[in-house]
């Protein structure tokens, strides 16, 4: 019998198209820039976002294929910021239900963050997910 092996092209592509699957739809990594979630999480904390924690998102746009859950108060996200369209990451502070539901983004240092209180709420369509696991390396 005669065993099949993958081609290093093949292998490579599969590989890529892996990636390009998870970043899309499931894990996203981000580094938190700026002081605003002190004491929670430092400048530099590496964080991976769980992409797929409130539904499916469309891979081409903003917004979702399909929802399934809503964040909750106290969850730390990533989103875009609706001034810029800069990723962030905050606490979410209040959902606001209705038909479009939207959030307060607050940073754990309201002394130094800008967030809801400066930009207003945010659309649910706007989060990319939901804050799994950090880290903090030391900066050289």
């Amino acid at each position: 019998m005669r065993s099949r092996r993958l081609r290093p092209g093949w292998a490579i592509l599969t590989a890529a198209l892996l990636v390009l699957f998870t970043k899309a739809f499931i894990l996203d990594a981000a580094i938190v820039d700026g002081r605003s979630m002190l004491p929670t999480l430092e400048p530099g904390t590496f964080v991976l976002v769980l992409r797929c924690a409130y539904g499916l998102r469309s891979p081409l746009g903003k917004g979702y294929l399909l929802r399934w859950a809503t964040p909750r108060r106290g969850e730390v996200v990533a989103a875009a910021n609706p001034r810029n369209g800069l990723p962030i990451v905050k606490r979410v502070g209040a959902v606001l239900e209705g038909p479009d539901p939207s959030l307060i983004l607050l940073g754990d240092n309201p002394d130094e963050s800008l967030d809801s209180r400066d930009y207003g709420n945010v659309p649910i369509e706007a989060v990319s997910g939901k804050v799994l696991v950090f880290a903090t390396w030391a900066r050289s």
